[in-house]
């Protein structure tokens, strides 16, 4: 069916030209949409078209959809799209049931999510193509709209060039930008040297040498003191605070298949002098998602072995060092790059534990059947990897994963997605006999949740909306619900303790900080973990230490963006310019160190992103170095100031840094 954009309704928005097969629309800075009325008129399952967004930074596009009556959609489509550059779109309506967060991208499309609650076809009164809220309008040309039930076999991309031979956009001018291999040379150069922390306190580990807390047990612990304020503590015995960039490698991996023909100049995949910057095959993000074929290059390293030929990666280590410890960085964050277990001496880092154990079914997203025997098996061959680390006295401690992607959802209760899900899983089985046993008989079931289930067996069948059908339900699946987070918890950290006792157990770095049934499990870890996108930390710290959490609290990642340097998306928060970045840095750090259960924060991350795009579309510009190793000078000199009072705001011996950066709406997806 062809989208006529004449038959659309538009809010917040102004039509600058509308036609059968195309329009442009002015789209309201508070998120303005247009709607596309022939949705709700047909089963076909592709929304398929060009969007071009006549801008010069990149814009987060948003698939609205509304129930009846309501003012605010129950779940939205929210995708990234270049500025300038024509990109077809093909949108996804089966992922109205919100069985992912994340999808695979196709040419041209940055980034794409699903967020909301899980609605079916027949529910969604209207649907709306529009932009999230941005700082001014924005003005959108979309053309040749169509549904359908093929997705499309080709996704051409604009025949211009918008990347230069050093992997910068082409499209803007800013500070550091590099446009020579002289001045490339020449800036490097300037940065080689020996690494040192810049205060005479720090000891190697970049602990505070002059607070001993405990005596030390040649690796990193944690301590709560008489004052009620945890910390951690470096093998030495002393204070320590972990802060530093997740992501220290060399570049962030720059996505091109699709994109070959809009870059200046790309090396010879084919020369064995540069074939080590490519990695091409398939990748499966998600246990749920189909495999995806890419191919990425690292322009980062390409640009430094233009400049140092074979020696390229020990510059980089060299420069990198020196940089970060320079600057009173004494951590890496997830996915450090380092000197990470090589027996030199490092920077102390954490990391992830890869491939945490999953189950052939899955309950709901990623969570698996949590109460079998294989989710155990698997679990144990999993801890098994902890080996080639456990010696390794650099290592902070180890993070079970990364953002599960069920919590995405708000206000989750597992125990209806297990009632819902039709395999016969232990879950399942669990939950019946749970309820069993709190009721005895159907009928006193029955009568609890104002039923009318023939035999405990109708459990067994999938019942979709448990919860929404049976409110008075709530307290049993929730309960239950806690128990299934408990175990999944529980099972991996139990079998990692077995296989390495001195390293901490980091937690799952938790997307968010907001249902109280996700805290549970917490007692089997060491340090509690989330990674919190707000300017202040501390409702997310309160929220963990309310919940009843009395562990350490690490925020995994935080960041911001501005659009006065090389790219054209600012992240997950956004600021006016680099002062701006600098002053969030220095209020979120502080704010963490400042509270009683803070012990480190982690930006995300080291390097910006990729102009078109890292694996899966994120173009975001929030690297303390830019893809030619160009720092930020204004959110470096933030990161020193910070680390000069870091060990007396932890001890509550000076203020955190109380000014609030001034914000603008995200350019994120």
């Amino acid at each position: 069916m062809k989208i006529d954009w004449t038959k659309s309704e538009l809010r917040d928005a102004v039509m600058i030209m509308a036609g059968e097969d195309e329009c442009m629309v002015k789209l309201g800075s508070a998120g303005g949409g247009i709607s596309i009325p022939q949705l709700t008129e047909t089963k076909d399952r592709y929304v398929v078209g060009n969007v071009e967004i006549m801008e010069d930074h990149s814009a987060a596009m948003m698939l609205r959809c509304f129930e009846e009556g309501q003012d605010k959609e129950k779940l939205y489509l929210r995708f990234g799209v270049l500025p300038q550059f024509p990109t077809r779109i093909c949108l996804d309506l089966q992922l109205l049931d919100n069985g992912t967060i994340y999808t695979n991208r196709t040419p041209g499309l940055l980034k794409l999510v699903c967020h909301g609650q899980r609605m079916e076809r027949e529910d969604v009164a209207h649907f709306e193509l529009g932009i999230e809220k941005v700082f001014h309008e924005v003005t959108v040309r979309l053309s040749h709209f169509y549904t359908t039930n093929t997705m499309p076999g080709e996704f051409p991309v604009p025949d211009k060039k918008v990347v230069d031979e050093f992997g910068q956009w082409k499209g803007k001018e800013w500070p550091g930008k590099i446009h020579s291999l002289e001045e490339l040379k020449e800036s490097l150069k300037a940065q080689e040297g020996m690494a040192e922390y810049p205060f005479p306190a720090w000891n190697r580990w970049g602990g505070d040498g002059n607070r001993k807390l405990k005596e030390g047990t040649g690796f990193f612990s944690t301590l709560k003191t008489s004052d009620g304020r945890w910390h951690l503590v470096d093998p030495e015995g002393c204070d320590y605070f972990s802060m530093g960039p997740c992501g220290t490698r060399t570049g962030d991996g720059c996505r091109i298949d699709g994109f070959e023909t809009v870059c200046d100049k790309l090396p010879d995949e084919r020369d064995p002098a540069w074939s080590e910057f490519y990695t091409e095959g398939t990748r499966q993000r998600t246990a749920y998602m189909e495999p995806e074929y890419f191919k990425i290059l690292n322009f980062a390293g390409v640009n430094l072995k233009r400049v140092y030929g074979d020696s390229w990666k020990e510059k980089w280590e060299e420069i990198a060092m020196r940089f970060l410890k320079g600057s009173g960085i004494n951590s890496q964050g997830n996915f450090p790059g380092l000197h990470v277990n090589d027996g030199h001496d490092s920077l102390p880092y954490v990391r992830e534990l890869p491939g945490f154990p999953m189950t052939k079914t899955l309950i709901f997203r990623d969570f698996p059947d949590v109460l079998s025997e294989e989710y155990e098996e698997n679990a144990r061959a999993y801890a098994e990897r902890l080996k080639e680390w456990k010696d390794d006295p650099w290592l902070i401690g180890y993070f079970l994963r990364n953002e599960p992607e069920f919590n995405f959802v708000e206000n989750l209760v597992i125990a209806d997605e297990v009632l819902r899900n039709p395999a016969p899983t232990c879950c399942k089985r669990g939950l019946v006999d749970f309820l069993k046993e709190r009721y005895e008989t159907i009928t006193a079931l029955n009568a609890a949740w104002e039923a009318d289930f023939q035999d405990f067996t109708d459990l067994e069948k999938p019942i979709d909306g448990c919860l929404g059908r049976f409110p008075e339900a709530e307290d049993d699946l929730r309960e239950y619900s806690v128990f299934l987070v408990r175990e999944y918890s529980r099972v991996p950290a139990m079998a990692c303790r077995e296989v390495d006792s001195d390293h901490l157990n980091l937690g799952l770095r938790w997307s968010k900080a907001n249902n109280r049934g996700m805290m549970a499990g917490w007692e089997y870890f060491d340090v509690f973990s989330i990674n919190c996108y707000d300017f202040d930390p501390t409702k997310d710290m309160d929220f963990v230490k309310n919940a009843g959490v009395d562990l350490p609290i690490l925020m995994g990642e935080f960041h911001c963006g501005a659009l006065d340097r090389g790219l054209t998306a600012t992240g997950l928060k956004g600021v006016p310019d680099q002062k701006q970045r600098a002053e969030m840095y220095r209020h979120y750090v502080e704010k963490v160190a400042s509270h009683p259960y803070g012990v480190g924060a982690h930006w995300f991350q080291y390097n910006d992103q990729f102009c078109l795009g890292r694996f899966d579309g994120e173009n975001y510009q929030i690297g303390m170095v830019d893809i030619c190793m160009q720092p930020s000078v204004e959110l470096m000199g933030a990161v020193k100031e910070t680390a000069a009072v870091l060990y007396e705001v932890k001890n509550g011996e000076k203020d955190a840094f109380e000014t609030e950066p001034l914000s603008i709406p995200m350019i994120g997806y």
